[in-house]
């Protein structure tokens, strides 16, 4: 087996090596400046790469393969208005738990000629409406970072992550193995819980169950359907 030091692979394209470990099939998004040698690395990939016309359209694009899938969906996109311009459908999943990863190009951080053209605190920005939002700043942890990233859109309650890759970053030569992902299991409700859940449900004279939103996921439907068929109960 070939080490990755040998092939001398930049850390954008170890980022794409560890999407497509993760599965990942597509990516949406807007191309721009900071995120060019990213894009370049998703070309001579497995990964394809859909185009749109405005950054909100690629979020809530990979936002609906999230939902569909159970799988988390990508989005890309450049600095400032680019950024900020997916805010809304990063909301959208994270309120409607829908696996979704975001990531954002940004200037270089190490030095940068062009001072603060366009760069404000995204990572912030995305902190309250995400269940992780962080900077690479380290080649070495991308693969660390991004497992951790997918692993937490992708686990009960699934949500909106997000990745700034700064371009400095990306250009650097990268010998980080990207990790081997493992399977995300769902968390099992404390015995008693379930056992005092069962009695309320057996005493009940007209039981009925609503369906919310949360539902739809398809880490849960599949259960659910089960469960209403078993029990006969009607629901809404």
């Amino acid at each position: 087996m070939m080490i990755m030091e040998d092939l001398k692979l930049n850390a954008a394209q170890v980022f794409v090596k560890c999407l497509e470990l993760e599965g990942v099939e597509y990516i949406f998004g807007v191309p721009g400046e900071e995120n060019l040698l990213f894009l370049d690395a998703v070309r001579n990939s497995k990964i394809k790469f859909i185009t749109t016309r405005h950054e909100q359209a690629a979020v809530f694009m990979a936002s609906t393969l999230g939902r569909l899938t159970g799988k988390v969906g990508v989005a890309l996109s450049t600095l400032g208005p680019g950024a900020t311009n997916l805010l809304t459908g990063v909301a959208y999943a994270e309120l409607s738990g829908i696996p979704l990863l975001v990531i954002t190009g940004q200037k270089p951080i190490k030095k940068s000629k062009q001072g603060k053209f366009q760069i404000i605190n995204v990572v912030e920005m995305m902190k309250p409406v995400t269940k992780f939002s962080e900077t690479i700043i380290s080649n070495d942890r991308i693969p660390s970072m991004v497992r951790e990233a997918v692993r937490l859109a992708e686990s009960e309650r699934p949500g909106a992550v997000h990745l700034e890759f700064p371009e400095d970053i990306a250009e650097e030569v990268c010998n980080a193995i990207p990790t081997t992902p493992y399977k995300v299991r769902r968390p099992v409700a404390d015995e008693k819980a379930i056992n005092e859940t069962l009695k309320e449900i057996e005493d009940s004279k007209h039981p009925i169950v609503v369906v919310a939103s949360g539902g739809n996921r398809k880490l849960v439907r599949k259960q659910l359907k089960t469960f209403l068929n078993k029990t006969g109960i009607p629901f809404v």
